[in-house]
C-alpha cells in the first residue's frame, strides 16, 4: 500500500475483550510503516486516591479518560509531529513519571474503547472500524488478560465486569458503531480481520487521490 506524508488514521472501536489491541498490532505489522496509538494510556492519573477508591473507579466510562491530551496528541501526529505518550500503570493506577515517544507515520492506528464516542477525536479519524464479540467471549478474554498482565483476581475482575464494563459498553459503545465505516467479528482469525481493513483502506485512499 502506498505510504501517505498525511498519516491515516485508523481508529479501531469496541467492548472490552473484542479484539481491538491484537488487530492494531497485527494491522500495523501488515502495514509496515505504522505506528498504534492506544486510548488506554490517556486514562487520568489517579495517584492522589487510596487503594479502595481507585478499586472502585470506573474505568469504562467517558470521564475516566483525559480526551484533551488524548485529542491533543492525536492533532499534533496528525500535524507530523513526534508526541510523548503517557504510560499509565495498570497494577496501581497512577500515570510513570516515563512517557514513550510515538512517531508520525503513514498510517497511525488509534484503538480504544470509545475511540469513536468523542466528536473532537471522530473528525480525527480517516478509518473507523467497529469489532463486534459475544458477551461471554468478552469476559473471558477480560479475566485471562487481568489476571495474566495485570495480576489481577478472576472473581474481581467478574465482579468489574458486571458492575462496570457491561454497562458502560451498553450505554457508550455500543452505540458508537454507528459511526464506523467497517463492522468486524471479533472472533475472526486476525489475519482476515486484517485482510478486510486493508481492502477498506485501499479503496478509500484510492478514492481520496
Amino acid at each position: 500500500m502506498t505510504a501517505r506524508r498525511t498519516p491515516h488514521l485508523v481508529g479501531l472501536a469496541g467492548a472490552s475483550g473484542s479484539g481491538k489491541t491484537t488487530l492494531a498490532h497485527a494491522l500495523a505489522e501488515a502495514l509496515v510503516d505504522a505506528a498504534v496509538l492506544s486510548m488506554d494510556a490517556y486514562y487520568h492519573d489517579l495517584g492522589h486516591l487510596d487503594r479502595a477508591a481507585r478499586e472502585r473507579w470506573n474505568f469504562d466510562a467517558p470521564e475516566a479518560f483525559d480526551w484533551d491530551r488524548f485529542v491533543a496528541d492525536l492533532r499534533a501526529l496528525q500535524r507530523g509531529e513526534t508526541i510523548q505518550r503517557p504510560i499509565y500503570d495498570f497494577t496501581t493506577h497512577p500515570r510513570r513519571p516515563a512517557v514513550a515517544p510515538v512517531e508520525p507515520r503513514p498510517f497511525l492506528i488509534v484503538e480504544g474503547l470509545l475511540v469513536l464516542h468523542h466528536p473532537d477525536v471522530r473528525t480525527l479519524l480517516d478509518t473507523t472500524v467497529f469489532l463486534e464479540v459475544d458477551a461471554q467471549t468478552a469476559v473471558d478474554r477480560r479475566v485471562a488478560r487481568d489476571c495474566r498482565d495485570r495480576g489481577r483476581d478472576p472473581d474481581a475482575v467478574r465482579a468489574q465486569y458486571a458492575r462496570d464494563v457491561h454497562p458502560m459498553f451498553e450505554r457508550y459503545v455500543r452505540p458508537t458503531a454507528r459511526w464506523a465505516t467497517l463492522a468486524l467479528a471479533g472472533t475472526d482469525p486476525v489475519e482476515t480481520s486484517v485482510g478486510r481493513v486493508q481492502a477498506a483502506l485501499t479503496v478509500r485512499l484510492r478514492a481520496a487521490e
